[in-house]
């Protein structure tokens, strides 16, 4: 395959970089996308404990700050708000949620955690979206992906369900990292240094669920307009717990402790960088 068709402008996407999979770019909109698969054994060098460990305290955070705008700013004056959160993981999203009184259910094709989520009375549906049915025959009021929607091959498929699964003025929310972020774009450059792991790590491609395309804050809400969605509102979300960087570097199994040290003190050193540049994160709220 020497080029893909950009699922944003229909203009061709030139291999951009030869890591585990190829990578492609858009000249004109600047997607970029990959030819790696989801691979349904489920089986990757993600540690989960670790993983825990550095990724817990700063999603909480960041739930909040999602919810803080989904109840001040776009349902107000609702009483009961009902969600549906595609990919629930470890069901943190799904804590937040009830914490603030919102009636949120989750899908998730993994059984990890299966029995974190009967323990802490989680509703999570197994399976694939939309392959299993929800209660949804009212329609949400929104439909929630976190760190999940760059990781789906099929998205017009996934983007017409979601349209008759949210009620006519729902809002379709993408907590997603971006393409223009810091840590992309220093990646890239070590690429070019001839160090590709780090392109590969931001790819996810050494686990099961690596990622597809990597949008930017231009061509996301280009893509979603297409299918009749409008943007609303997006702000950036923190990339990094620094209090826990060493155990979020190591949720990798490859990753050598010299190294994860290493690289940890040195985004210690340069933090102030990386908190005043593009954001490697961002959510975006939309209505249909």
């Amino acid at each position: 395959m020497s080029d893909l068709q950009c699922i944003v402008c229909g203009n061709k996407q030139n291999l951009k970089f030869e890591l585990k999979h190829k990578v492609y770019q858009c000249a004109s909109c600047d997607l970029y996308s990959s030819d790696a698969t989801f691979d349904l054994s489920f089986q990757s060098s993600l540690e989960e404990d670790s993983r825990e460990i550095g990724l817990k305290k700063l999603r909480f955070h960041n739930f909040e700050l999602i919810v803080k705008a989904l109840k001040e700013e776009h349902f107000k004056d609702k009483k009961t708000i009902k969600g549906l959160e595609i990919g629930s993981g470890n069901g943190w999203w799904l804590e937040v949620c009830r914490a603030h009184h919102i009636d949120c259910i989750g899908i998730e094709p993994e059984n990890t955690f299966e029995d974190y989520y009967k323990a802490n009375n989680l509703q999570v549906v197994s399976g694939f979206y939309p392959d299993v049915a929800t209660d949804s025959a009212e329609g949400y009021d929104f439909i929630i992906f976190n760190d999940v929607f760059e990781h789906i091959s099929d998205l017009k498929s996934l983007l017409v369900n979601i349209k008759k699964d949210l009620k006519k003025d729902g809002l379709l929310i993408i907590n997603i990292p971006m393409s223009n972020g810091f840590f992309y774009r220093t990646a890239t450059i070590l690429y070019y240094l001839k160090i590709q792991s780090f392109l590969d790590r931001l790819w996810q491609f050494n686990f099961h669920s690596p990622h597809i395309n990597y949008f930017s804050p231009k061509n996301l809400p280009a893509y979603l307009t297409k299918y009749g969605f409008q943007l609303l509102q997006n702000f950036r979300l923190e990339t990094l717990d620094f209090s826990s960087i060493r155990e979020r570097i190591m949720a990798d199994n490859k990753m050598s402790k010299p190294k994860a040290y290493t690289i940890s003190s040195l985004l210690l050193l340069i933090k102030p960088l990386i908190q005043n540049t593009s954001a490697d994160i961002r959510v975006f709220f939309f209505r249909q």
